[in-house]
């Protein structure tokens, strides 16, 4: 590999690593997915461990985090047994798909949840504060439809299509 793509796929990396402390994970993960983002094929974590200097409970640690986050992925590979290869989710859109419909939709589904047993006990209460409280209930009840149906809209449709629609939106 030339100095000039080993230099500019560091530029990359260290701007992941800025990226992963600006939402609050380790600079290591930024490191660790940008290694893999730049490999051809799965990557063991013996090779991860190698390649990034860090310590291998750092890395076993940063990757299953980054599995549940949708950044990563555990994959098998023929011949290799039981062990790990990762390999880097290149479709930021599909991570962002993901943790809408994992993250997000559980917070609403919670929510949901919680707000209607509210609103029935408030519905029901001989109490003057209830009919205030009913209020801010329902008002918050109606936020969490309206997201539950942006989080239907967005986990079913292409980064293409939303943006043709918000192109379109922005002209009319």
């Amino acid at each position: 590999m030339s100095e000039d793509v080993e230099t500019a796929r560091e530029t990359v990396i260290e701007a992941m690593e800025r990226s992963a402390d600006i939402y609050g994970l380790n600079r290591s993960y930024g490191r660790l997915y940008g290694l893999l983002y730049f490999a051809d094929e799965p990557v063991s974590l013996d090779t991860l461990v190698e390649e990034s200097g860090y310590a291998k409970s750092t890395v076993s640690t940063a990757m299953q985090d980054m599995e549940r986050l949708h950044l990563v992925y555990r994959r098998s590979v023929p011949g290799e047994g039981k062990k790990a290869f990762y390999e880097a989710e290149r479709n930021f859109w599909v991570v962002v798909q993901e943790f809408l419909r994992r993250e997000v939709q559980r917070e609403i589904s919670v929510m949901t949840s919680a707000l209607n047993e509210a609103e029935q006990s408030l519905t029901e209460a001989d109490d003057p504060q209830a009919q205030e409280d009913l209020e801010k209930v329902r008002d918050l009840g109606q936020m969490y439809e309206r997201s539950q149906r942006l989080v239907n809209i967005l986990t079913g449709s292409s980064v293409d299509r939303l943006a043709g629609l918000l192109d379109r939106l922005r002209r009319d």
